[in-house]
């Protein structure tokens, strides 16, 4: 009966684990933080862009920085302004595998 505890708990684990690296990270929640559009968001949704496909283990800062090198000549808190600027009604944590979204590009 031990042994049967344990392979149903073995096989669990591993099919959470699988479910997480197939359909992305475990939802996170997210705080609602109230602020005006500033003049930098407006500018940024219509800067250059480049339209990316995520792929499993992707996060914002991955992709960023396997774009734009090692390292990013803006802070993380402006790359995840400017993402939600390019793509309307999409938090910067809740990007999905096999879906393309516009990146900002810095120079």
């Amino acid at each position: 009966m031990r042994k049967l505890m344990k392979v149903c708990a073995v096989c669990l684990a591993i099919y959470i684990i699988y479910h997480d690296v197939t359909k992305g990270t475990l939802p996170v929640s997210e705080q609602k933080v109230a602020h005006a559009p500033s003049a930098k968001t407006e500018t940024a949704a219509s800067s250059s862009y480049r339209v990316i496909k995520v792929q499993a283990g992707d996060t914002l800062l991955s992709i960023m920085e396997r774009e734009q090198g090692q390292s990013l000549p803006v802070s993380i808190e402006e790359i995840i302004e400017d993402f939600e600027a390019l793509n309307p009604g999409i938090k910067a944590t809740s990007i999905q595998i096999g879906k393309a979204y516009k990146f900002p590009i810095y120079k």
